[in-house]
Order: structure tokens, then C-alpha cells, then sequence
């Protein structure tokens, strides 16, 4: 009898919402992965060590949402980097139907409860009496979710063309947050939304989560103060171009010294119809603010608190100028994973004079984020090359240290011409070119500052 009554008012519930402009289908996935709080295992705020205690011990398990593309759960859905620990993006716009497919592959049971929008008991993913048929999911175990982007779900009069929420697991463990299982829901206003759901009138979109994990039991070496959960400078790809239009997606969690002041530098931001430069997070908090990027440089962007600042809660963020004149040259080929004792790369001459010599700078990715120059850091060729022609370059392999680099950026340094006339980079890395050891690593629209070491000049 419950049941038949559970089923008919799930009917109901479906029967009275309006017609769905669209059904948007997720593929999510808890799994029990290990995460590095500081992969490069150095303060890349400051150009050093990272202190104690967390030098050294910044590897934990972790269990995260991880998105696929499709019911198999085999192959994972790109997401920037900068996401992080969070989940995948979930978006619709208002009057859509969000559907997720869990696949729960964690030893403890979870869920996924969605703040926001709008779902009958069977799809809150909340776990306590009365519960739902998606409150608890076992290990090995799944659940589709159906969810429904209303009126109330998307941006009040006043507010920007999209809003920000929460989803997390709510299986009846606190600690299950702390784990890691969160993730962003963007709901775009009606009619304001691209194909994939983002809004149209936004150049780029960060999310930004403000939580101290707790590793340990309060002890301070497992305490982790992280923004997307990283530490010290280690969150990657906060990178925007002048004159963009950027949205911030602002989330807090956390306990109760989750009291979170975000605050960028170099820039405002307009919130509630203010300009501010902070704005303040408490637990469970959801936030979105607008920027128009036009101050160029790399900025810091953190939590004001004094103790989480000094704790690690920091990051940067980087808005750059449009390439301004054409690169005189472009590399065509680099060789620096191989078997071959020798590294090499090509280049052409994109001009229309022979180039007589020409000096290429060089430096090494040692971690994500961790762009370090080395001790000689330049390459240089004598050999003359006409309008259009390449060159090839060699330089004998490193002796030992050349499986640690995860990654070569090179750029013209300088440029002599046959006629005299000489070219200079006007500011480090203009026109330059990754090599990844790991061919699928996201291209980089602008080098981060290079780290210099202690005992370096």
C-alpha cells in the first residue's frame, strides 16, 4: 500500500510541472581517490618550501564525484582544472529537467542531495526519517536522479543571469562532506542560457569553494585550508583576458570555522548591486559575483582571515593582454620525451627576412603550477634560415633530473635578422609553446610566474 501511494504521488509530482525545454543528462560517480592538497609540495605563493607541518604529508584519500560520459561510467568528461576536488558542473537553465545517474563506487554508501531546485522525497538524497528510495545508495549500487530547474531555482529579479548551488552527499555521516563529495549546480536564467546551459552574456566562469579539511581529528597538521582543495598557491588555471566578462561562483562548507572573507586583489567585483573586493562565506553559503577583467598582472586571490591566509588559503589568479604583434616565429616540432640522448625542437621563420641567429628561453613544469627556470636557461642557433624556412635545434639530454619535468615551455627570447634588425621578446614567454610529457594536458593560454628557489641569484 505504501508503495502504490509513493508511486502515485511521484506520478503527481511529475504531472504538475511544466513542459521541459530541455532534459540535461549526467553520468556521476563517487569514487575513492587519493588528492594532493599541494602537488608540487612548495608554497607557490611565496617561492619556497611549504611550512610546517604540512610540508611532505599533503597526500590523503579522498572520495570525489567524478563525471562520465555516459551510462558505461568507462570514459571521464573533461573538466577544467581549476574545478579541482569539486564535482562536475551540473547546468540547466530555468524550466529544464536535470537528470544523474550515480554509480556509487565507494566502500561507504552515499548520495547526492541538490540545494535549489526542485525534487519529491525519492530524489532529495537526504538520509533520515521519513527517507527516500536515493537517500542511501550502497557500494557497487546506483540511483537516477530527477531534478527540475524552476522559477525559484534560477536568478531573482536583481540578480545575475545565473546563480550558483550546492550538491553534496547527505547520507548521514558529517564527515562524508569532508571527504570530498561536492560539486557546483549553475542555473541559468530563462532564455539567457548557450546550448550547454552557461549564460550568454558571460566571457568565462570560475567556481571558487572556500573549506578547511580536517584530516586528522583538529590536529594542525591535518587541517588543510584550501580553495577547491588546494593549498599555498597550487589551485592552476584562474587565467582570464582583458576585457573579459568573468563570473564568480563563490561556495562555502565546512564547519564551524568555515567563516570565509574571499578577496582579490588587483581587481572589484559587483555584488548585490555594490562594488566590493571581499565578500563574506559562512558554511553551506552560495554566492555568484560579477568581474570585468582589466587590470593585466597575476593577483592574489584569498580568504582574509588572518589564520586561513597564513594556513594556505591563497591562490592566484591571472588576466592577460591579447598577443599584440605577430610571433616571428613558430614551433613546429619538439622532441623532449623520447628515447633519443638529445632534446630537440623546430621552429620556422614566419617572417620575410632570413634570420641569421636566433635565442630561444626555455623552463620546466617540476609540478602543475611549479614553473622553475633553470640554471641555463637559454638555447641558442647560428644557423640561417629563410622566409618560411625551420631549423632544427639539439642540446644533449639531462644527465639525471629530465623524468622529473612534467612539462617545457619555450619562447623567443631574441631574433637577429640578416638585414640587423633585431626583434626582442617584449615580456617573458610571449609566443610560447608547451611540450607535456602527458600529451592530454590542457593548453595554457599564459605561463604562471616561474619559481625561484632560495639558493638562486
Amino acid at each position: 500500500m505504501r508503495l502504490k501511494a509513493a508511486f502515485l504521488f511521484g506520478l503527481l509530482f511529475v504531472l504538475l510541472q511544466p513542459s521541459f525545454a530541455k532534459v540535461r543528462h549526467y553520468y556521476i560517480a563517487a569514487e575513492d581517490v587519493p588528492w594532493d592538497f599541494a602537488p608540487s609540495d612548495w608554497n607557490l605563493i611565496e617561492g619556497g618550501p611549504l611550512p610546517r607541518p604540512w610540508g611532505g604529508h599533503t597526500k590523503w584519500p579522498k572520495t570525489r564525484y567524478i563525471g562520465y560520459t555516459d551510462a558505461t561510467f568507462t570514459v571521464r568528461t573533461p573538466q577544467p582544472e581549476w574545478l579541482g576536488i569539486l564535482g562536475p558542473i551540473i547546468r540547466a537553465e530555468v524550466g529544464d529537467e536535470i537528470i544523474v545517474d550515480f554509480l556509487n563506487r565507494s566502500v561507504y554508501p552515499h548520495s547526492i542531495h541538490p540545494h535549489g531546485v526542485l525534487y519529491d522525497k525519492e530524489n532529495e538524497g537526504a538520509y533520515y526519517v521519513p527517507a527516500g528510495r536515493g537517500s542511501l545508495v550502497p557500494t557497487n549500487s546506483r540511483f537516477t536522479y530527477h531534478w527540475f530547474a524552476d522559477e525559484h531555482s534560477g536568478p531573482a529579479p536583481g540578480q545575475p543571469s545565473s546563480v550558483v548551488w550546492w550538491y553534496h552527499t547527505h547520507a548521514g555521516n558529517a564527515n562524508d562532506i569532508n571527504s570530498g563529495l561536492m560539486g557546483p549546480i549553475i542555473i541559468t536564467a530563462k532564455g539567457k542560457a548557450k546550448p550547454d546551459g552557461s549564460p550568454k552574456d558571460v566571457d568565462r566562469e570560475f567556481v571558487a569553494s572556500f573549506m578547511i579539511f580536517d584530516q586528522l581529528n583538529t590536529k594542525p597538521e591535518g587541517l588543510f585550508y584550501s580553495i577547491n582543495g588546494y593549498i599555498f598557491g597550487n589551485l592552476p588555471g584562474l587565467v582570464m583576458k582583458k576585457g573579459d566578462h568573468v563570473r564568480w561562483y563563490l561556495l562555502g562548507m565546512g564547519n564551524e570555522i568555515d567563516m570565509h572573507t574571499p578577496h582579490w586583489h588587483g581587481e572589484t567585483v559587483t555584488y548585490d548591486h555594490q562594488n566590493v573586493d571581499l565578500v563574506e562565506l559562512l558554511p553551506g553559503s552560495m554566492k555568484t559575483v560579477d568581474m570585468v577583467a582589466y587590470n593585466p598582472g597575476t593577483w592574489m586571490f584569498h580568504c582574509h582571515v588572518l589564520e586561513h591566509m597564513e594556513s594556505g588559503m591563497m591562490v592566484v589568479y591571472t588576466i592577460y593582454e591579447p598577443q599584440a604583434r605577430p610571433c616571428p616565429l613558430q614551433f613546429t616540432a619538439g622532441d623532449f620525451y623520447g628515447a633519443s640522448k638529445k632534446y630537440s625542437v623546430t621552429v620556422k621563420n614566419l617572417s620575410d627576412k632570413p634570420i641569421k641567429q636566433l635565442t630561444l628561453e626555455f623552463e620546466h613544469f617540476i609540478a602543475p603550477q611549479y614553473l622553475h627556470r633553470p640554471f641555463d636557461p637559454r638555447w641558442t642557433s647560428s644557423t640561417a634560415v629563410p622566409p618560411g624556412g625551420s631549423v632544427r635545434l639539439e642540446k644533449d639530454s639531462y644527465l639525471k633530473g629530465g623524468d622529473s619535468i612534467l612539462g617545457w615551455a619555450l619562447y623567443p627570447q631574441q631574433i637577429t635578422y640578416a638585414d640587423g634588425s633585431v626583434w626582442n621578446s617584449a615580456h617573458e614567454g610571449e609566443c610560447f609553446q608547451m611540450y607535456w610529457r602527458d600529451k592530454d594536458h590542457p593548453n595554457l593560454e599564459v605561463l604562471p610566474p616561474h619559481q625561484v628557489e632560495m639558493n638562486e641569484d
